[in-house]
């Protein structure tokens, strides 16, 4: 019977043996399996460290992206305003908020940008610019602020064809359609001059007959008041129509300018005088108000002194209850010193709508004007660099700016010009 206890010994001790092994190959596989756990566990960590280092960026580098394209378009003098497929206002530059008075955050309606007149025409726009189904250019389809500004509206794309939205783009034509009306005023002078002198050749001999008939019947008939006061009227009408002449060959005939070192209140006293004299006025029928230690300044000083003539003499047939103004100044404002002369007076005005438009050819607010005295005044101010404006003067009247530069700005006081 000792056999069989020797086998159960044997196979005890055998169980105990594959049950150590089993439960050292368990730990071994949980070990290895826990081990597992952490090295994904650390992965993913690792993983998920790198997606946001990834993330922040890529956030840093659109936040640096969008700040040098705000950059960008804030250096542009022009407006441009992004508005995205909403229809909100995603993206505006400086002269935009400026143009269209925006304030705030982004995420405005478009329509804030507009006028509300014009928002059934801004809703057709811009469904035509989501739809595609505006054959023509890019153009300007809103007029605003009295044509001075006109906005372009392009549609915006992917590169798979998907819409964006619109950019806007606002821009002062103002000197652009000034340059426009300079370019036809010059057009218009030129074909002026071609025919300048020989209308003034035909039209001088008849009236030198009209004007030498007018004195033979004075002479003739020295006791007739009748023959007297048509003689009268013939002559000043000869004599505009001659004016008008001198006027017509000044303006269309070259401007050869020679200027010399000249005192400017010396030269706009000397107008003064000749303006008064002219229509036989006594001095204080002008006042003069001319500032000293005014710089000298090169002037042709026939044509300064014809220019502000012909600003007087406009101020004189404005009429009003003060006697015209000619003032003198030195102004340094904004560290360039120009000399301004303003010629101002009382009178019944110029129409707020035509102070640019009366000074092209022409054009005149006078029932006898040749509307070319301006123009005269513009062509001086143009050849000495000048700027020449009018405007409406506070409580009624005109008053008609030049401003000369001066080359050379001295501290603290301009160089002091010698009267006398």
């Amino acid at each position: 019977m000792a056999a069989p206890t020797a086998l159960t010994a044997r196979s005890v001790t055998l169980a105990f043996t594959l049950a150590a092994i089993a439960a050292c190959a368990a730990s071994l596989v949980e070990g290895m399996v826990a081990g597992v756990a952490v090295l994904v566990a650390s992965a993913s960590a690792l993983f998920l460290l790198i997606a946001r280092r990834q993330a922040a960026a890529a956030r840093r580098e659109t936040a640096d992206a969008l700040i040098r394209l705000q950059a960008i378009i804030d250096s542009m003098p022009d407006g441009v305003i992004f508005v995205d497929a909403d229809e909100r206002v995603a993206l505006v530059n400086e002269a935009g908020k400026a143009l269209k008075n925006l304030v705030g955050p982004p995420g405005r309606d478009v329509k804030d940008c507009h006028p509300q007149a014009t928002h059934e025409m801004l809703g057709r726009v811009m469904r035509w610019l989501r739809e595609g189904s505006d054959p023509g250019p890019t153009h300007s389809i809103i007029k605003e602020k009295e044509g001075r500004f006109e906005t372009t509206y392009a549609p915006v794309r992917a590169r798979d064809g998907a819409y964006l939205g619109v950019v806007m783009v606002i821009r002062d034509i103002a000197d652009r359609r000034g340059l426009e009306r300079r370019l036809l005023d010059a057009e218009r002078l030129a074909a002026v001059g071609q025919m300048s002198a020989q209308v003034a050749h035909e039209l001088r001999n008849p009236l030198n007959a009209i004007t030498g008939a007018a004195q033979y019947l004075r002479r003739i008939l020295p006791g007739h008041g009748e023959v007297k006061e048509y003689a009268e009227l013939i002559d000043d009408e000869v004599r505009r129509v001659n004016r008008f002449i001198e006027e017509l060959l000044k303006v269309a005939s070259p401007a050869n300018p020679v200027f010399t070192a000249s005192s400017v209140n010396k030269v706009l006293s000397e107008a003064a005088q000749r303006a008064a004299l002219a229509r036989g006025l006594p001095a204080s029928a002008l006042r003069l108000e001319l500032a000293r230690g005014l710089p000298v300044l090169d002037l042709d000083r026939a044509m300064i002194l014809e220019a502000v003539v012909n600003l007087l003499d406009n101020a004189l047939d404005a009429g009003g209850t003060e006697a015209p103004e000619l003032a003198s100044r030195y102004d340094a404002a904004g560290g360039e010193g120009t000399v301004v002369v303003e010629v101002k007076d009382r009178g019944v005005g110029i129409p707020p709508d035509q102070l640019e438009e009366v000074t092209r050819p022409f054009v005149t607010t006078k029932a006898r004007g040749t509307g070319l005295g301006l123009v005269i005044v513009g062509r001086a101010a143009d050849q000495h660099r000048a700027g020449f404006a009018l405007a409406a003067r506070p409580g009624g009247g005109t008053v008609a700016t030049l401003r000369f530069p001066v080359r050379t700005v001295r501290a603290p006081a301009p160089p002091v010009e010698v009267e006398g």
